[in-house]
This record gives C-alpha cells, structure tokens and sequence, in this order.
C-alpha cells in the first residue's frame, strides 16, 4: 500500500530538513518525482506545499 510511505514523507517533511529527494528516498520511493505524483494523488498537495 502506498498510503503509509507517503504519510511517513509527510511527517518527514514538517519535522527535518531533508531534501524532499532525501526524503523520497529514505521512504522507499524510486525517486523524487515518483513520491510528487503518488503525494499529490493522495493529499492532494504537493511535497513544496506540505513543507
């Protein structure tokens, strides 16, 4: 499921100040790009907007 990943790079978002190819990385994504269209397409927002 693809939901947990991205409520893991949520939290990481508010809560370091990792990059959010860091951050798409650590949470298992293949890259940056892949963790913007899968957060989007469950928050509805993007990663720059969370953070």
């Amino acid at each position: 499921m693809i939901q947990q990943p991205v409520e893991r790079a949520k939290s990481m978002l508010s809560k370091t100040d990792l990059t959010i190819a860091d951050i798409a990385f650590q949470t298992g994504f293949s890259s940056q790009s892949h963790l913007n269209q899968q957060f989007k397409r469950i928050t509805r927002m993007t990663p720059k907007q969370v953070r």
